[in-house]
């Protein structure tokens, strides 16, 4: 290239294609894994043109986040709050696998975006028919923030594949002298963690899954005690 000369962008790009980019660098890298560099590589694009369409890389990460939960089935017929909430975040389980990262951006941020408003606006709306009262929202994030401390911590162990630290205990489980019926039972919850990748998704979605049906029989029991005038035990 000639002294002086200036690189020639892409620069007819779309809000669209640039979210598009980012949700696939997001898939396979994980979404605090990638630079806005990155993003202009992929897109052969120029920072300037990014920030004229989506903003910075905290713009950038919001609007893939919204992309992640627009793929998502988040229709909300249910009637029955539990009922409800099982099935958005059960989906969520499964979308949020796909896409590393993202339930911890959640965690950090909370339900910043648009996708999630009309979920959250129905959910905390049912569980106030249902007769939570004051302890509606409390309870909601209690089984959102669960299920997605859950994801956001899986995404951690497989940064680089299996768990150094699942390993470990699955080594001393198998080594120790004083291993006994109940190491034995812990070791075969572990084993499955350990196995290859789409055993380890399969086990994490499941385990994500029976989280959050003891957290709902949980929140259930409560609703119970709030029904019959009981306060909460301390």
């Amino acid at each position: 290239m000639p002294g002086g000369s200036r690189r020639a962008y892409r620069t007819g790009l779309s809000r669209a294609a640039i979210v598009e980019a980012a949700l696939a660098l997001t898939a396979e890298r994980g979404l605090d894994r990638w630079s806005m560099r990155d993003l202009t590589a992929r897109l052969d694009t120029s920072l300037s043109v990014i920030y004229h369409h989506v903003g910075d890389r905290d713009r950038v990460c919001a609007a893939v986040v919204d992309r992640v939960y627009a793929d998502m089935d988040l229709t909300h017929d249910e009637t029955d709050w539990r009922q409800l909430l099982y099935r958005v975040l059960s989906s969520m389980i499964d979308q949020l696998a796909n896409y590393p990262g993202v339930a911890a951006w959640l965690l950090r941020n909370g339900p910043q975006t648009e996708q999630l408003v009309p979920v959250l606006e129905t959910g905390i709306a049912r569980m106030l028919d249902a007769g939570w009262g004051d302890e509606a929202a409390a309870a909601y994030s209690v089984a959102f923030n669960t299920s997605l401390g859950l994801i956001a911590l899986g995404d951690e162990e497989e940064r680089d594949g299996v768990a150094p630290g699942l390993v470990g205990l699955l080594g001393m489980l198998e080594s120790h002298p004083a291993a006994g019926r109940g190491a034995e039972q812990m070791r075969r919850m572990v084993v499955p963690f350990t196995g290859d990748a789409a055993e380890r998704a399969a086990t994490r979605r499941e385990y994500c899954r029976y989280a959050l049906g003891l957290v709902l029989d949980g929140l259930e029991a409560r609703l119970k005690q709030l029904q019959s005038g009981e306060s909460l035990s301390r």
